[in-house]
């Protein structure tokens, strides 16, 4: 009897320390995983900001160029920044649903780790491919904004001047998406420029990375 009552004390002392262990993990856990949610939360609501203004942008551009669709070289600035705007809030949307999907409660770390992966991917990718158009895009903005608050057309007043410039936007971002595929492909992950590529997902996703990476550490370790 000794010998079975020892070893029912044994099996009460095991599960009262198991029942702390997951009470302190759970302590350690609950702040963590609140401040990962309010950095995606935080993240989604940029993300809604940005669709709200490129809807505003996107209405405009497309008054623009159907008041000037008889105008050929102010068409094709209307139907641009049109387009441009249509992508924006495609982005907008997409990186809002992402990440209430990552945010979407009480998944295995795991799970949260690959989601979260995967929108710091698209993230970066679309802050690239949102980024590099404006090297030739600024100058229809500047064309759009002279036109509709000056009266101003500046492909009128300096054709060749115009379209060389836009030429040598085009260029740029072609050359621009050549670097970026070069330098994801072959240069080492040390590198400032993979670096800087990889960091254009932004800070608060990083922390939000970091802050998973450490979840997973600590629970594997009870």
């Amino acid at each position: 009897m000794e010998l079975e009552e020892l070893k029912a004390a044994w099996a009460a002392q095991a599960q009262r320390i198991d029942r702390l262990e997951a009470a302190a993990l759970q302590a350690w856990q609950q702040p963590r995983r609140h401040a990962l949610r309010r950095r995606l939360r935080w993240f989604s609501g940029r993300q809604l900001g940005w669709l709200l203004l490129w809807i505003v942008v996107t209405a405009l551009a497309a008054s623009f160029w159907v008041a000037h669709r008889h105008v050929p070289h102010l068409l094709f600035t209307g139907l641009a920044l049109h387009a441009y705007g249509i992508a924006a809030i495609w982005v907008s949307v997409t990186r809002a649903l992402l990440a209430m999907h990552v945010d979407a409660a009480d998944d295995a770390v795991l799970v949260q780790q690959q989601r979260l992966a995967r929108l710091r991917r698209f993230t970066a990718m679309s802050e690239l491919g949102l980024g590099l158009p404006w090297f030739w895009l600024w100058l229809l903005a500047l064309q759009w904004m002279s036109v509709r608050w000056l009266g101003l057309d500046l492909y009128a007043m300096a054709p060749a001047w115009f379209v060389l410039t836009l030429a040598v936007g085009v260029a740029g971002m072609f050359a621009g998406i050549a670097a970026a595929r070069w330098g994801l492909r072959h240069l080492p992950e040390a590198h400032w420029l993979r670096r800087w590529l990889e960091g254009l997902s932004g800070q608060s996703l990083a922390r939000a990375q970091q802050q998973l990476r450490e979840l997973d550490a600590y629970g594997k370790e009870y």
